[in-house]
């Protein structure tokens, strides 16, 4: 009796994998102990390779599915040309084994299954051919690519009439058997192929084992996108720490794509915004130290084309320079908004001059009981309190403050400086200076975000529809800060403040303590955040323009910072301008079809939820640009124009009066100003745009030397 051994050489361990999973061939059973007379029709069946089946390759797995346990064989012999393999395997029903070293044509293939007597139970004879490949070390190359065609080209095959050339399984063309090159024409731009070849046999059969190559065709855009008149020039000097960066960014084919695009200082990303209208991208970076700084401005548009713009500038300014700029720009936000903000701050700021230095020191015991367990014998605690309460006074009501100098005052009082070198003292550290205390409250613009940037950070991470609840809640509002300063304080690494108050066991539970004495004792704290915070909001805001409907259409929207003000919190409007112009509430602007160009002031208010008025913090004049042939809309501007310069010259030959002469001219020189900012934003060689601007000036000079004015 022969055993048969269940061997397993490396070459067939896939074949066996594939054999599992195939159900036809399973269903033989190995199972010794029932024996059943043998069916001789189905102990040799699924032979592989069938009977006259065409292999192209010189190895080839041979196979059977055994119809019998294969406890009732004895021996299985397969037999290639004579020749007997080696000893087949068995594997759930099926056995097999390979033949190797196949030469081209014809091969006889014999299967004999005999029983331990050796008698012969099946045999099974047939054949099948063998066509080795045409495409031996062959490779299929790709040149010339463009945005819709590239060139193919190949190593011929060792014999062909013909090939045929696909492109993602589709047929693309053919050639002749002695053309090894083709131009695929009529491609998607900016799109992945897989090319293959195949080669027609002599018998007129095709191969099916040709090169193949994978290549992307190029972007329709093959330009990079235009970054120029970019602020802050390289080398210049500021004396700003919050310099506001802006560039043109535009690209004429496929457009600027925002996801792609960035903004960097000193390594660091800016959040940034992007009027399309205008092709403008602007940010403001965290509070800069003095010193020079990097500027990146990388743009990417939507065909994967890129523009990159280095530069650098210095930042220079005095310790306490910052904040005073901080403050005025807020104070002349405030004084841009409602007459009633102003007010409204005005009148907490007298609050806090009528605070006694006496009677009302007791708002700031929750952080002072801290203070004095920790000072040495010799200091005056009641002299220091009342200084100290004094300073925090003065810096609490700084900011609703008009007296622009006011922080340079307090800086400049020894007292000031003595009474913090004290308490510092008592919490373990020297030398605390301003810039320690502008560090704490507005970052270093590097790696430290300050109270400014937690807070600024917390509200990124909230959704729109609870910023938009914050607005009208005092209590959500005081929840963001005190977790900014619950923050900071726990940061004595990094700031010298927080490294004071800790030493001196002060928690961020007692300066939220004395922060609600304050407000309870201060009438008029609630109006005047509220007014200082449109104040700040419309003081930071940027605005981001969505074009589309081919320019028809503007979708207007806003930021703070890094923060997207929520859409439900705003109501756009027009305020003036061109009557073809329209706005809807939520910020859709548009103009008619049968328009080119239209100009109108927007504003934007803030909605207060809790019932109260709501803030104007935005106003700016925009123009809408049809994406049309710009000298089509030019001519459309210069036509207008001239319309209303025969509609006036035609009413000044009948105007008796001067009133009526002067409100003429008016109407006309409005018109010529409306001209010449539709036409300053067109995109059209300055040349031309010098020509219109002297025309539109000259046409108005000679209506205003026509007149003709008797006094």
């Amino acid at each position: 009796m022969k055993t048969f051994r269940l061997r397993m050489p490396n070459l067939l361990i896939i074949s066996f994998l594939m054999m599992l999973f195939i159900p036809q061939f399973a269903y033989a059973q190995e199972s010794g102990d029932i024996r059943e007379a043998a069916d001789p029709s189905t102990i040799i069946g699924g032979v592989s390779p069938a009977d006259g089946a065409m292999i192209t390759e010189s190895f080839t797995i041979i196979s059977f599915a055994l119809g019998i346990p294969l406890a009732d064989t004895g021996s299985i012999n397969i037999i290639v040309d004579g020749q007997q393999l080696i000893e087949p395997n068995y594997l759930h029903g099926m056995v097999f084994t390979y033949c190797s070293n196949l030469q081209e044509g014809k091969h006889s293939l014999i299967i004999r299954v005999l029983d331990h007597d050796r008698n012969l139970l099946q045999e099974y004879s047939g054949s099948f051919n063998v066509q080795l490949s045409l495409w031996q070390d062959s490779i299929l190359e790709a040149s010339n690519i463009e945005a819709t065609s590239l060139r193919l080209s190949w190593t011929p095959a060792k014999e062909s009439l013909g090939y045929r050339i696909y492109g993602n399984s589709i047929l693309l063309g053919a050639v002749k058997g002695n053309i090894t090159s083709f131009d695929a024409t009529d491609l998607w731009p900016n799109t992945a192929y897989t090319f293959k070849v195949e080669a027609e046999r002599s018998d007129g059969s095709w191969t099916t084992d040709g090169p193949a190559i994978s290549v992307s065709t190029f972007p329709q855009d093959r330009s990079n996108p235009i970054i120029e008149s970019v602020s802050p020039a390289d080398g210049v000097e500021l004396t700003s720490a919050w310099p506001k960066i802006t560039a043109k960014v535009y690209d004429e084919d496929s457009g600027i794509n925002l996801s792609m695009s960035m903004v960097g200082v000193d390594g660091r990303i800016v959040p940034f915004s992007y009027d399309e209208a205008s092709k403008t991208l602007s940010a403001i970076p965290p509070r800069l130290p003095s010193g020079t700084h990097s500027l990146l401005i990388f743009v990417t548009d939507h065909d994967g084309n890129q523009t990159r713009y280095t530069t650098s500038f210095t930042v220079k300014y005095e310790a306490v320079a910052p904040f005073i700029e901080w403050s005025n720009k807020i104070h002349a936000a405030l004084n841009a908004g409602d007459p009633a903000d102003v007010e409204d701050v005005r009148r907490l700021s007298a609050e806090f001059a009528e605070l006694d230095d006496i009677t009302d020191q007791s708002l700031i015991d929750p952080i002072w009981n801290k203070i004095k367990i920790k000072l040495p014998a010799s200091v005056d605690q009641a002299q220091l309190k009342k200084k100290l309460f004094h300073i925090i006074l003065s810096i609490g009501s700084l900011p609703y403050d008009q007296q622009e100098s006011g922080l340079e005052a307090i800086l400049s009082d020894p007292e000031f400086v003595q009474t913090l070198q004290t308490i510092a003292a008592a919490g373990g550290e020297k030398n605390l200076t301003m810039e320690d205390i502008l560090t704490f409250m507005f970052g270093d613009g590097v790696s430290l975000r300050g109270i400014e940037g937690h807070v600024h950070y917390y509200l990124s991470e909230l959704s729109p529809i609870e910023r938009f609840a914050l607005l009208g809640d005092n209590q959500k509002m005081m929840d963001v800060l005190m977790k900014a300063i619950t923050n900071q304080l726990s940061q004595t690494s990094y700031y010298k403040i927080s490294s004071i108050l800790r030493n001196l066991n002060v928690t961020s539970q007692d300066v939220q303590s004395t922060l609600l004495k304050f407000q309870q004792k201060l009438k008029h704290d609630g109006p005047a955040v509220h007014a200082w915070t449109a104040a700040y909001i419309r003081s930071m805001a940027q605005l981001s323009v969505k074009v589309s409907n081919q320019g028809y259409q503007h979708h207007y929207s806003l930021k703070v910072a890094s923060v997207d003000i929520p859409p439900q919190a705003l109501l756009w409007k027009k305020v003036s301008g061109s009557a073809l112009f329209s706005i809807t509430p939520d910020g859709v602007a548009s103009i008619p079809e049968e328009a080119y160009i239209a100009t109108a002031v927007i504003q934007a208010a803030i909605v207060n939820p809790s019932n109260e008025s709501n803030k104007v913090i935005f106003q700016k004049e925009v123009t809408i640009v049809a994406d049309k042939d710009p000298t089509v809309i030019f001519q459309s501007i210069m036509h207008a124009f001239e319309s209303k310069l025969v509609i006036v010259q035609s009413k000044l030959n009948v105007a008796t009066t001067h009133k009526e002469q002067t409100q003429l001219m008016l109407d006309l020189m409005n018109a010529g100003k409306e001209a010449t900012k539709q036409i300053k934003s067109l995109n059209i060689t300055e040349a031309v745009k010098s020509d219109a601007l002297d025309t539109i000036t000259n046409k108005i000079v000679q209506a205003a030397s026509s007149l003709l004015i008797v006094y």
